[in-house]
C-alpha cells in the first residue's frame, strides 16, 4: 500500500464472519482487522439497511474502544458511517465521499420498500457524517460540486481513487481469457445504474455482431440474463460471474476495449485500470467521466439517451485497431502521470497533516 511504503503505519476495519472471533493479520504490511457483524443480508424485508448498519455499528463500537491507537480515523464511503457519534474523534475524522445514496438511489425505477427505508435513513447519516469529518474529500470534482451544493458543505478537498501501477506492471501474457482483442469488457456490479440494459436491446435492434463479455454480479443478473437468452445473443454476450481483482487486471489487456454505460458514476475506477493496461474505453458522457477520459483521447464517450451510440462507439474501435491502439496508448501515459497510488498518498498525507495542525 501506498501510505505504508511511504512510512506509515496503516490499519484497515473489515467485516468478518458473525459467529467467529475478531481476526488480525497482515498484509504488504498493512494490519487487517476483521470485526465479527451480523449478517443483515438475510433480513429480507430490509435487508439493504440492515446489512450496512449492523456492521457499522460494530464498527463504531471498535473505533472508540481503540481509537487512541491512531492519529487519524479515515471513513471510505459508507463504512464507518457511524463514527459521528464518538465526541472523541473531534479533529482526527476524515471521509472520503465515493458517492451520494440519493444520486445513487434516484437512478431506481420502482423502489421497493428495502430501497426506501435504506435510502431516507442512509441520507440522513451520511449528512451526520460529513458533518463531523474535520477532513471530507471528494473522488471528483463532479462529487464535490454535488456535496457542497446538496448538504451546504464547504471545504471539501478532492483527491482522486488512482490504480497500483505495480500490479498492471506484474501481468504476464497469460490471461485469464483468452481473446484476439475483438471482444469487449464490463466489470462492475449488475445494477439498472450501469445501464447494460439498454445497451444489450441495442446491440440485438441493430443487429450488430459485437462480443460482450460482462464480469460481475447483482441484483440484475436474471434480468440481464433472460434479456440475452430473448433476443437469442448468447453467443455474442457472456456472463461470466465475479472475477477476483487479480483476474481482472489479468483479462483486460484480451479486449480491444472496456465498456461502462452508467447512467450515474462518481469517478469510475475500472476506467482507469483499463486505461493502465493500455486499453481504452466506451463510456457514458457524464461530468465524473470526463475527468478522467477524453473523447477521441483515451476513449469514446456516449450520449446516454441513445443506447445505440455505444453500438456504434465500439464497432467503429472493433474496424479501427489502430485507432484503438492510440486511445490506449494515451490512456496509459495518462494513468501513469496523474492517477497512480503514490500520487494518491502523497496527496492524503499532505490533507492528514492538516489534521495535526
Amino acid at each position: 500500500m501506498a501510505l505504508t511504503e511511504k512510512g506509515h503505519s496503516v490499519s484497515v476495519l473489515t467485516g468478518g464472519a458473525y459467529r467467529e472471533a475478531e481476526k488480525q493479520y497482515e498484509i504488504d504490511g498493512v494490519s487487517i482487522i476483521e470485526i465479527p457483524f451480523f449478517p443483515g443480508r438475510y433480513l429480507k424485508p430490509i435487508s439493504n439497511l440492515a446489512e450496512e448498519f449492523s456492521f457499522n455499528w460494530q464498527a463504531k463500537n471498535w473505533v472508540k474502544k481503540n481509537h487512541s491507537c491512531f492519529n487519524v480515523i479515515h471513513t471510505q464511503g459508507r463504512s464507518g458511517y457511524l463514527l459521528y457519534m464518538i465526541p472523541a474523534l473531534k479533529g482526527r475524522l476524515a471521509n472520503t465521499i465515493h458517492g451520494i445514496i440519493s444520486r445513487e438511489s434516484s437512478s431506481e425505477k420502482g423502489w421497493s420498500f428495502n430501497s426506501k427505508l435504506h435510502a431516507w435513513l442512509t441520507q440522513k447519516i451520511e449528512y451526520k457524517l460529513l458533518k463531523a469529518a474535520h477532513l471530507k474529500i471528494a473522488v471528483s470534482e463532479d462529487v464535490c460540486k454535488e456535496i457542497s451544493l446538496s448538504n451546504h458543505l464547504e471545504g471539501v478537498e478532492v483527491i482522486p481513487n488512482g490504480v497500483k501501477l505495480s500490479t498492471v506492471e506484474a501481468i504476464t501474457n497469460q490471461q485469464v481469457l483468452v481473446g484476439d482483442k475483438t471482444k469487449f469488457l464490463f466489470v462492475g456490479r449488475l445494477h439498472p445504474v450501469k445501464g447494460l440494459v439498454p445497451v444489450i436491446t441495442a446491440i440485438a435492434k441493430t443487429k450488430s455482431k459485437i462480443q460482450l463479455d460482462i464480469v460481475g454480479n447483482g441484483p440484475q443478473y436474471k434480468t440481464l440474463k433472460d434479456l440475452i437468452k430473448k433476443h437469442k445473443l448468447e453467443s455474442q454476450i457472456t456472463l461470466l460471474g465475479e472475477f477476483s481483482n487479480a483476474q481482472i487486471h489479468e483479462a483486460i489487456p484480451s479486449y480491444r476495449a472496456l465498456l461502462l454505460p452508467s447512467s450515474y458514476e462518481t469517478q469510475g475506477i475500472v476506467l482507469l485500470e483499463a486505461n493502465a493496461h493500455g486499453v481504452p474505453v466506451v463510456a457514458t458522457d457524464l461530468a465524473a467521466i470526463r475527468e478522467s477520459v477524453s473523447h477521441g483521447e483515451n476513449g469514446l464517450l456516449c450520449n446516454i439517451e441513445q443506447p445505440e451510440s455505444y453500438v456504434y462507439a465500439m464497432e467503429y474501435l472493433l474496424e479501427n485497431p489502430a485507432e484503438a491502439e492510440r486511445m490506449g496508448a494515451i490512456g496509459k501515459e495518462r494513468i501513469s502521470s496523474v492517477f497512480t497510488w503514490d500520487k494518491v498518498a502523497e496527496r492524503t498525507i499532505e490533507s492528514y497533516q492538516k489534521l495535526a495542525i
